[in-house]
């Protein structure tokens, strides 16, 4: 699916385009700025690309190759920029929806590659038409827009997993150490910390560079808007590396009070085999097979080693009990 839109920063008017054979003609005007979106596209439309655009045949190689790092590669009239999108709604999930979004960016146009439908840009379309003021910034209002719609949707994800992760560790200590169920979340949320890292970390570099390095795409006044999806950006990732050491925290803990409560069963378990040594050993000397045991004579005999048992046993119950090993 392909959807062109172009528009004159001098009368500011929207339009569609819709011969692709001559995309070039309407790029050469340095008035025009033009977005050219592609859906799922066939390698007959990404040859047609090459032609009109002359990219550099390594960009279009990973323009359509999934699973590229997020990136900025300096050519020679453009910028190759590879970002990612995230959907995260089910909780149970345990791997992110992520979305991949490659971006050729020039001096008068952006030309978007990804296989399957990118909400953010929607609403970096809207957002593009609605600043018609800031057009005589060039193509980088329409890229900070895409860049600062997907960073932004950033944060309700982390949100959700921040807050996943402060309930976890509230369970941990209101008694739920040690459930399966509990350590095998804390697990999967950790996971999942780490492929927002991933993404966000790179990402970071990508906004960095953008906002740095000398360019005859974007001016002064462009930086600036990148600037703010820098700041953006970073605060995911340090609010990820914090949350993520803080699982690791909780997971530690878990792994503690379930070991402080196996050393509570011990410590009850040796309490009582101790008990029931001491009367073992009062009934083995008793077992024995001697003739000259005075005591199998007593009429009474019997009846005194089951009080002498139970002096014992409540003794050492009471020696235990305050030891709190009970």
């Amino acid at each position: 699916m392909l959807k062109a839109l172009y528009c004159n920063s001098t009368n500011r008017k929207f339009d569609n385009w819709q011969d692709i054979d001559s995309i070039s003609d309407l790029v050469e005007d340095p008035n025009n700025l033009f977005w050219l979106d592609l859906n799922n596209p066939t390698e007959e439309e990404i040859k047609i690309i090459a032609e009109e655009f002359q990219f550099h045949h390594l960009a279009l190689e990973d323009a359509v190759h999934s699973h590229q790092r997020p990136k900025v590669d300096d050519y020679e009239n453009f910028f190759f920029v590879v970002f990612y999108a995230l959907n995260y709604e089910n909780h149970d999930k345990a791997a992110l929806n992520l979305q991949e979004l490659k971006m050729f960016v020039g001096a008068n146009f952006l030309v978007t590659v990804h296989y399957g439908p990118i909400k953010e840009l929607d609403e970096a379309e809207k957002r593009w038409k609605r600043h018609k003021d800031q057009f005589d910034h060039g193509i980088g209002v329409l890229l900070y827009s895409i860049l600062d719609a997907i960073v932004d949707n950033y944060f309700p994800a982390v949100d959700r997993l921040v807050d996943e992760s402060e309930e976890l560790e509230t369970r941990i200590f209101e008694g739920g150490a040690g459930q399966r169920n509990l350590t095998e979340k804390l697990l999967s949320l950790k996971n999942l910390f780490l492929q927002l890292r991933r993404i966000a970390g790179p990402e970071r570099d990508v906004l960095n560079v953008l906002t740095n390095r000398d360019s005859p795409v974007f001016d002064e006044r462009t930086l600036v808007y990148f600037r703010d999806v820098y700041d953006h950006i970073t605060r995911v990732t340090d609010t990820l590396d914090l949350y993520r050491d803080q699982i690791s925290s909780a997971m530690d803990a878990n792994l503690t009070v379930v070991s402080n409560d196996l050393n509570k069963v011990m410590r009850t378990l040796t309490a009582a085999s101790i008990i029931l040594m001491a009367n073992s050993m009062v009934t083995g000397i008793y077992g024995m097979n001697f003739e000259n045991m005075p005591e199998l004579k007593w009429q009474y005999g019997y009846f005194v080693v089951l009080v002498l048992m139970v002096t014992i046993t409540t003794s050492l119950f009471i020696f235990f009990k305050r030891l709190k090993w009970f």
